[in-house]
């Protein structure tokens, strides 16, 4: 179960975030941007974001930055950053090869 503090902007993210946990981080996050222009996420509690988590939140950060909304990632552990670059270089390689294929 994810659970999260807010101060201000800052939101501290802690213990894990699967793809049904997602719901409750984008709300909150949600209702801080509708306030900030700037959102920082401390996850240096996350123990735990699977894959469909990760994809979720990149996609929301996406979409927040269409619209002038700035979120920073802050202190993740290996464990959890690992997750992130994986993804990433996943969804890049993805984007590489099947926009230059296809």
């Amino acid at each position: 179960m994810v659970k999260i503090w807010r101060d201000g902007n800052f939101l501290r993210v802690s213990g894990i975030v699967v793809n049904h946990h997602f719901k409750k981080l984008q709300r909150v996050v949600e209702d801080v941007a509708r306030e900030e222009g700037h959102i920082v996420l401390d996850l240096r509690e996350l123990e735990f974001i699977d894959e469909p988590g990760v994809c979720q939140l990149f996609s929301f950060i996406d979409q927040l930055s269409q619209r002038g909304i700035r979120v920073e990632l802050i202190n993740a552990q290996d464990k959890v950053l690992s997750k992130f670059l994986a993804v990433g270089a996943r969804l890049w390689l993805d984007e590489q090869i099947f926009t230059k294929v296809g």
